[in-house]
């Protein structure tokens, strides 16, 4: 179900910016793997969309029944280090919602924005 649900969260950020709501202009949204050499793995985002040299975004998928905690978005920053983008915001989405330590960081940040599958059922 994980690759179904990353196709939905896909969905989900086109709708968001046909409807002018997307905190980035995107011209395509694709998966991305490759090396980390930092810590000498494979690493892998779920989406990433670019709109310019500049700008970014990043997405992580979970489709798990334990709440998504701040351990994903931790990791899900480190990854977009690899890339040059100054402007960067960031996407997790959840089938069953996020833990406290998640949610507070994300406010923190103020550009992370937590999606559960409730939410994109409603939107789409």
């Amino acid at each position: 179900m994980g690759k179904v649900f990353e196709e939905i969260c896909k969905q989900y950020l086109w709708k968001l910016l046909l409807s002018g709501k997307s905190p980035v202009e995107f011209t395509s949204l694709g998966r991305w793997w490759g090396n980390d050499p930092v810590h000498k793995c494979q690493a892998e985002i779920d989406i990433m969309g670019e709109q310019d040299e500049d700008t970014a975004l990043f997405a992580e998928c979970k489709w798990t029944t334990d709440k998504v905690d701040l351990a994903v978005l931790e990791t899900l920053i480190a990854r977009s280090e690899l890339f040059p983008y100054r402007n960067k915001h960031f996407f997790l989405f959840s089938k069953s919602g996020f833990t406290k330590g998640c949610v507070e960081k994300a406010k923190e940040l103020g550009n992370v924005s937590l999606v559960t599958y409730v939410e994109i059922v409603r939107e789409l």
